[in-house]
């Protein structure tokens, strides 16, 4: 993981799944929240562009940010 150029990300996740990361840190020696999480999302976007063929084309311009309009 490169230690340089990190920035935050504040996401919602259901409870279940949040207690289960934290038991995941808790019995993991050397293991962060955020460690697994970078990792985890790792893991599903290289899944995602295996199963399309590449990767994505970098976007046009930033995503809106804040509450979604239901």
């Amino acid at each position: 993981m490169e230690k340089s150029n990190k920035q935050r990300l504040t996401i919602l996740l259901s409870g279940q799944l949040l207690d289960r990361a934290k038991n995941t840190v808790y019995w993991t020696p050397g293991l962060t929240l955020a460690s697994l999480a970078e990792e985890g999302l790792k893991l599903v976007v290289e899944r995602i562009e295996r199963e399309r063929g590449s990767s994505f084309p970098h976007r046009k311009e930033e995503l809106k940010s804040g509450r979604p309009i239901i």
